[in-house]
């Protein structure tokens, strides 16, 4: 009986999330459209047979339709993830194992069918085999990458072996993974020698591209600082080994240097990447950081190092307020009265998720990790002060609803609404993992009984940690 309802509610951890996602794909590949909802009435019978003519012809696209292949393909990713991830969270090998993964897989298809076949009601959608196996293949993507990940999820989630060093660098893995990904958007990757060729004549002229151009100054060094902040923790992820060994300095830094290069050289493969010299040397900048911070953290008392955190985040507030309003381009004398601002309103871009469509997904992706970024600092904050999560969320949805507010009345910009949900969900969310990415951080770090000290040298300190994590380990086994 009490595996029963530990399998129901180890279920019940995905299943909001699948249907919230289903539910935003669903809206956003049928009600918003060019021109908004246009829901055009048809018989289900013409619709079937319009449905079967589309559906399974193939469209020879070229190049250039290759970042919205991968764009929807991307989309499906996390509704694979999450669908295994549902049905079966706990992955056992075997037949059992094979009909859950079958099971998910069959299941995603369906959804997506049926989403394809409501697209031909809300015109001018369409449907085509191309995005259908794309979608199709994103799905099956996210349902390896949930067995892939099974392991670090079980330590994630449900707090089995491993440890808190083993949870963290499970954590740091997923970010990495995820940041990756991001970095290369829309990964429309040059396949064949025609593109490669045209890759190799314009990349020397992106080297030297700058970050944010055309954009105001202070803007371009907020994008550059964001940046290298990425890379943290990259960074720290490279101080953790495994086996309980920490990497010295160098090392870290090497492997992190290693892998922004391999990051730098994918993104000059893209057809629509854009390899700047200058970002590769703030993301390096922020790997040397993370080895650095992670470093650091490790021989740290953590509850001096919060108390300290929380006694300085006062002075963190106001040149937050001032960056926010900054990348925002709120910091200007010139206005225009909300009456003209009313008459000048896009009213589309009030319809949730419209600004996303009009956009490419690739942008569309930078456009809600970029808002998700810019109000997490406000989870921060409200954790370090010792306030309750939900503070965080109604801060968040306070100060964006006011920024947005502000692009209204600033001549040439235009608010986001979808930006008040983000920062809610961001403060949110943020506030509320703290306090247990936190209790991840003070079990790495060292006991006291072995941080430096004057009767320690390095290599003692480095030999009687080794000793501590191998007898946890051992103890945990």
């Amino acid at each position: 009986m009490p595996e029963r309802r530990l399998r129901r509610s180890s279920n019940m951890r995905f299943l909001p999330w699948t249907l919230l996602y289903a539910l935003v794909v669903a809206y956003g590949s049928t009600v918003v459209g060019p021109k908004g909802m246009h829901y055009v009435s048809m018989a289900f019978s013409e619709a079937t047979r319009e449905f079967l003519q589309r559906a399974f012809v193939w469209v020879n696209n070229g190049s250039e339709q290759r970042a919205d292949w991968m764009g929807n393909l991307a989309m499906f990713v996390p509704f694979g993830f999450l669908m295994l991830g549902m049905i079966a969270p706990r992955l056992n090998r075997g037949l059992g194992a094979s009909l859950a993964t079958f099971v998910a897989f069959v299941l995603s298809v369906g959804f997506l069918m049926v989403v394809k076949y409501a697209q031909l009601f809300f015109p001018p959608r369409t449907v085509t085999l191309n995005y259908m196996i794309a979608q199709a293949s994103g799905a099956l993507i996210g349902i390896v990458l949930y067995q892939l990940a099974h392991n670090q999820l079980v330590r994630l989630l449900w707090r089995r072996a491993g440890g808190y060093r083993e949870t963290l660098r499970s954590l740091l893995w997923l970010y990495c993974g995820a940041l990756t990904v991001f970095l290369l958007m829309p990964l429309d990757f040059a396949l064949s020698l025609d593109d490669l060729m045209v890759r190799v004549d314009r990349v020397p002229q992106l080297l030297f591209h700058i970050t944010g151009e055309g954009r105001p100054a202070t803007v371009q060094a907020v994008l550059l600082i964001s940046t290298a902040a990425a890379m943290v923790p990259f960074g720290m992820r490279m101080v953790l080994a495994s086996y309980g060994r920490n990497r010295f300095f160098n090392e870290a830094v090497l492997r992190g240097c290693a892998w922004v290069a391999l990051l730098f050289v994918l993104t000059a493969l893209l057809l629509s990447g854009v390899p700047v010299l200058i970002s590769f040397l703030f993301r390096i900048v922020g790997v040397v950081a993370g080895v650095w911070i992670m470093r650091r953290v490790v021989r740290q008392d953590p509850h001096r190092l919060r108390a300290w955190l929380s006694r300085k985040a006062l002075w963190t507030v106001l040149p937050y307020l001032l960056i926010l309003l900054v990348v925002n381009r709120l910091i200007s004398t010139n206005w225009q009265t909300p009456q003209v601002a009313l008459d000048n309103l896009y009213t589309l871009g009030l319809l949730p998720l419209f600004d996303y469509y009009i956009v490419t997904k690739a942008t569309a992706a930078k456009n809600i990790v970029g808002h998700v970024v810019m109000y997490m600092p406000i989870g921060v904050f409200v954790w370090l002060r010792g306030y309750r999560s939900g503070v965080a969320g109604l801060a968040a949805m306070v100060l964006a609803t006011a920024v947005e507010l502000g692009r209204y009345l600033r001549p040439g910009l235009e608010g986001d609404i979808n930006a008040v949900g983000l920062a809610t969900l961001s403060a949110l969310l943020t506030a509320r993992t703290m306090p247990g990415v936190w209790h991840l951080l003070e079990g790495v770090a060292l006991p006291i009984l072995v941080r430096p000290t004057t009767q320690v040298p390095g290599w003692r300190e480095r030999a009687a940690a080794a000793r501590l994590r191998e007898a946890a380990v051992v103890a945990e086994k």
